[in-house]
């Protein structure tokens, strides 16, 4: 087996710098010529495919890529949609050109290991493990589901979850081709908050603004409350799943406020990233934001009736809170047989015993989890720089990945009795 996937090494970095060469960034190029061009790999390697969309977005398509006929025993998932690029003055070689770095064996570019290598992988796993199924006759086929959206927020409506609530895609095991040889068991859930400050406008070289008898400026107050909210001796919470990671709370993330140079801003709004344990309670976490909230807002309110000697007036500054995203820490037991399944196939074939710990970035394992399939939150071919400059992945760590992936399905699935 291991000779003949690495006979296609060299159509696997073929086909993976095509991918990155087609641009897929999240919010503003839709997935949709991505989904076509492994369609076409498809019918290359023979192999079966689906493109299903969500209502109204057909542009955005999903592709189900099948090996078999039987029922669907095991899943990989990747996802199709990437981060964008801050400065591309700043890579060694152009973000989108998918190049190969003939002296590292690497491919730099934007969405190489996150997650479109992982994509290639699965997909040429599948093409091997289409020839098996042939050649014994089995009744039983494995999945490849490629998604859109995920980088929005792992919660999206229209990949995974749209899948999985119309039944199109299941099975005993599940992977995520996340990059890394770390068998992922689970990852922290994810809460994303809006806090938005309104106050009171008016000119900066006003005699009202001068004597405070009109203005509150919501900038300055959202930043006393995120450096409160930085500040603030969160509960440490832990799990042994996720060693080195806690609960933590990152606020201003991003920050907006003010509208011109000589007005005191009336509004202000800053996002504000959780991270979140397998324990912690959001209802706790969302509470503590709001009384930290509402105790600067009443001291800066208290603060501007006292400049004007006037204990009766009205609040000039108020606050509020908006949930973005939220998703779950989801985990599968250390000890589940397909977590044995992949440490196994890492020891045969890359000679290592691979650690078996959560991650700290959400994804959309949760969604399979909860569907009743238990899935490696992350594991595939040798990456680095995900979200960064110079995003890279390994082209010999590819055709091994391969090999593991075949292993893995075989023994978990038992295939071959």
């Amino acid at each position: 087996m291991t000779s003949k996937i690495s006979s296609l090494t060299s159509s696997m970095a073929s086909f993976l710098c095509d991918l990155i060469r087609i641009r897929s960034v999240c919010g503003i190029n839709a997935e949709r010529f991505v989904a076509q061009r492994i369609c076409v790999e498809c019918q290359s390697l023979k192999l079966k495919y689906d493109l299903i969309s969500a209502p109204n977005e057909e542009h955005r398509p999903n592709v189900i890529v099948t090996a078999g006929n039987g029922p669907s025993k095991f899943l990989f998932v990747g996802h199709m949609d990437t981060v964008n690029v801050e400065d591309e003055t700043q890579w060694s070689f152009p973000p989108f050109a998918g190049i190969i770095d003939d002296k590292t064996q690497r491919i730099i570019g934007r969405g190489s290991c996150d997650n479109k290598g992982g994509i290639v992988c699965a997909l040429y796993t599948l093409y091997l493990l289409q020839q098996l199924i042939d050649e014994q006759n089995l009744n039983v086929s494995i999945q490849l589901a490629c998604v859109v959206d995920e980088e929005s927020g792992a919660c999206s409506s229209i990949g995974v979850r749209y899948l999985l609530d119309r039944k199109l895609i299941s099975g005993s095991g599940a992977i995520y081709v996340y990059p890394g040889t770390n068998v992922t068991i689970g990852h922290r859930g994810l809460l994303r908050l809006a806090i938005d400050v309104k106050g009171e406008n008016v000119h900066t070289g006003s005699v009202e603004w001068n004597t405070k008898m009109k203005g509150a400026n919501a900038s300055t107050t959202l930043a006393r409350i995120l450096i409160a909210l930085e500040d603030y001796a969160w509960n440490n919470d832990k799990d042994p799943s996720f060693p080195n990671l806690t609960l933590i709370v990152t606020p201003g993330t991003i920050f907006n406020g003010g509208s011109f140079p000589s007005v005191v801003p009336s509004n202000a709004s800053a996002m504000v990233d959780i991270r979140l344990m397998p324990s912690t309670s959001v209802d706790d976490i969302l509470k503590k934001i709001e009384d930290i909230m509402k105790t600067i807002i009443n001291e800066r309110n208290e603060f501007y009736r006292k400049m004007t000697f006037n204990s009766t007036s009205s609040a000039r500054l108020s606050a509020s809170i908006t949930i973005k995203n939220q998703l779950p820490a989801a985990t599968i037991d250390s000890n589940h047989p397909l977590v044995h399944s992949c440490v196994n196939a890492v020891k045969k074939i890359l000679n290592i015993t691979p650690t078996t710990n959560g991650c700290g970035p959400a994804n959309e394992g949760y969604m399979l989890i909860e569907s009743g399939i238990p899935t490696i939150c992350g594991f595939g071919p040798i990456g680095g720089n995900v979200h960064g400059v110079d995003e890279w992945i390994s082209i010999p760590s590819m055709t091994q990945t391969v090999d593991i992936y075949v292993d893995i399905v075989s023994n978990y699935c038992q295939l071959f009795g």
